[in-house]
């Protein structure tokens, strides 16, 4: 997946760094707010998670940590959101 020259340009005139990569989504440093390595861990987790399609624990999502649960669905609507912003541009 490309960058736009746009998008390209903000990122040098930011001087963001790259912070973390799932799949194609690369996520960059923001100057407002961070990723620290417990978010890091359970987007990794999640990503985990949707791609080999095993859970952390056994007993379906219903055996699953609501901390977990909620994470996921935090992640599947980001992902979806990013594939709707790639399909429409």
């Amino acid at each position: 997946m490309e960058y736009s020259e746009e998008v390209k340009e903000e990122l040098k005139e930011k001087e963001a760094q790259k912070v973390f990569s799932l799949g194609d989504v690369r996520l960059y440093e923001c100057p407002l707010s961070y990723i620290t390595e417990e978010t890091q861990d359970l987007m990794r987790l999640c990503f985990l998670i949707d791609e080999t399609k095993q859970l952390l624990y056994g007993g379906g999502w219903g055996g699953q940590p609501v901390w977990l649960v909620e994470a996921f669905e935090v992640y599947k609507v980001e992902i979806l959101r990013h594939l709707e912003k790639t399909k429409n541009a």
